[in-house]
């Protein structure tokens, strides 16, 4: 659908967080009205950036959100109502602050938590009207200002109900998506639901969404409602999928000859059943550059352009052709190979691992053919043995006092075998000396890269922006845990103590929410 001009009735038909993200892009000013029957909210811009929300509704004013929140007594409010009547008065937030019944920095908390619950509303219910009118609003309070506009377009997007509508906003599922920005800048920024968080992790490259939905693991629903979400947000941007060249025929002798061209069928049947069973024969002792013919300095797009003539020549549906009747199973084998290498490959984060692991492999006797993968018989045990014998002997530095000696041994260690759980050791080690601060942020950040639902990865990166005294972004980390597992105990502790009981309570309701069918 074509996006219409703000003051059109056009606007109606399309869904709020579209309409909100527009109003960013094109940096207008002004107050966005969404009329529904319960009430008429206004969302109120200053060039392009959502600055407050106001509503009708009595149940959505200040003084009956600060009796739901229990900060008023409903005698009290209805006294403070009283006292502001007329036109001189000051704003009833001010009056409170005034006499003391509520201090200025938990008004300001208060005031972006009701503008945030008015935008939701706004965005879920039904709408019947919504129109835009240019210029700033009389009396115009910022009470949005610790949230982002594209943080506000990713709250109502989730909001939004319909998968349908959602689906139908995304398109083609052949369109390439490409991820805007490092994964753990955008950790920093947002507060990513755990199906944000995988999705975003395994957008490392440009790929179709048909793609990247085989690959994410989520259902159709929860899929689609992310995807769009990440899209209305700018987290993520989509493009055509580029048109591949048609090869040129060129004829020869070969291809001229009635009877050499009757022959070309059995030649290529038979260079597929040699190739299928050399390739499923000797995976296990292939590494990745060797199982696709190409070298460590191979680019991105020639590991593209190998996995997908791969992922053609050996679709496992191929056994249904005579000559590869018998196959299936080495079909499937080589297929499955041909996947790990490529997503191993394809990752600018996985790939420089992989090539240390191969160096590594060399200068400790470890054959580098070994493609370390599941399977991997000798060269896998090696590994794994080196990797436990170094594991105690960080342990035995650690002991005597070395911590130096431990660190170093243990980023070795994470070059072998990057488990979350080594690099959150390794970071803890590391903070020990001020010096590595930002290089174990780095350990962190990778260790919930890899695994986005790593509880004890958030809560280290918690207590990282604890100790920087950084309130914001240890929330952030510790909604991530919550997000991964919402009845830890001591992230529940920790976020209880930072935000308060009704904000964990709000929190874990919308946990609650965005995971239901």
């Amino acid at each position: 659908m074509t996006p219409a001009d703000p003051v059109s009735s056009q606007w109606d038909e399309l869904p709020l967080p579209d309409i909100l993200s527009r109003l960013n892009s094109e940096k207008k000013t002004g107050k966005l009205t969404v009329e529904s029957t319960a009430a008429s909210r206004d969302l109120l811009f200053v060039d392009g950036e959502l600055r407050a929300a106001r509503s009708s509704a009595e149940s959505e004013k200040l003084g009956s959100w600060l009796v739901s929140q229990r900060v008023l007594s409903e005698a009290r409010k209805q006294g403070a109502l009283l006292i502001q009547e007329g036109s001189d008065s000051p704003p009833l937030g001010h009056m409170l602050v005034s006499k003391g019944v509520i201090d200025a920095e938990s008004l300001e908390h208060h005031l972006q938590n009701l503008a945030v619950s008015i935008l939701e509303r706004a965005t879920s219910e039904t709408r019947r009207r919504c129109s835009f009118e240019d210029g700033l609003a009389d009396g115009q309070l910022d009470t949005l200002p610790n949230l982002s506009t594209p943080q506000l377009i990713l709250i109502s997007a989730r909001t939004l109900p319909g998968s349908d509508i959602k689906r139908k906003a995304l398109g083609d599922l052949e369109q390439m998506v490409t991820r805007n920005g490092p994964l753990d800048a955008i950790v920093q920024e947002f507060s990513l639901t755990v199906p944000e968080s995988v999705f975003l992790g395994k957008l490392h490259r440009s790929q179709t969404l048909s793609r990247l939905k085989m690959i994410s693991g989520l259902g159709n629903d929860s899929f689609f409602a992310t995807a769009y979400s990440l899209k209305v947000t700018g987290l993520i941007s989509f493009s055509a999928r580029p048109q591949r060249q048609a090869s040129v025929h060129v004829p020869t002798t070969a291809t001229l000859s009635p009877q050499r061209d009757s022959q070309a069928p059995a030649k290529t049947n038979a260079t597929d059943r040699s190739e299928i069973l050399r390739l499923s024969t000797n995976a296990k002792n292939m590494n990745h550059y060797a199982f696709f013919n190409l070298d460590p300095q191979s680019s991105y797009q020639e590991i593209f352009d190998a996995w997908d003539a791969y992922r053609q020549r050996f679709d496992p549906a191929r056994s249904s052709e005579d000559h590869l009747s018998d196959l299936g199973n080495e079909l499937k084998i080589v297929l499955e190979y041909a996947k790990e290498a490529y997503e191993k490959l394809s990752s600018p984060v996985e790939r420089p691992r992989y090539d240390r692991m191969l160096r590594t492999a060399a200068e400790t006797g470890v054959t580098s053919t070994s493609s370390f993968v599941p399977g991997t018989t000798a060269p896998q045990r090696a590994r794994e043995s080196l990797v436990r014998e170094n594991l105690k002997q960080v342990d035995r530095l650690v002991r005597a006092g070395d911590n130096f000696s431990a660190v170093k041994l243990l980023e070795q260690v994470c070059d072998l075998d990057p488990k979350p759980t080594h690099l959150v050791r390794l970071a803890k080690m590391m903070l020990l000396n001020p010096k590595w601060a930002t290089r174990a942020l780095e350990k962190l950040r990778r260790a919930v890269e890899i695994d986005p639902t790593f509880v004890d990865g958030w809560l280290a990166v918690a207590e990282y922006w604890r100790g920087q005294k950084n309130k914001e972004r240890e929330r952030k980390a510790l909604e991530q845990a919550l997000g991964a597992f919402p009845g830890h105990g001591e992230a529940t502790t920790l976020y209880r103590s930072l935000v308060g009981g009704p904000a964990l309570a709000r929190f874990l309701d919308r946990i609650q929410k965005s995971s239901e069918p």
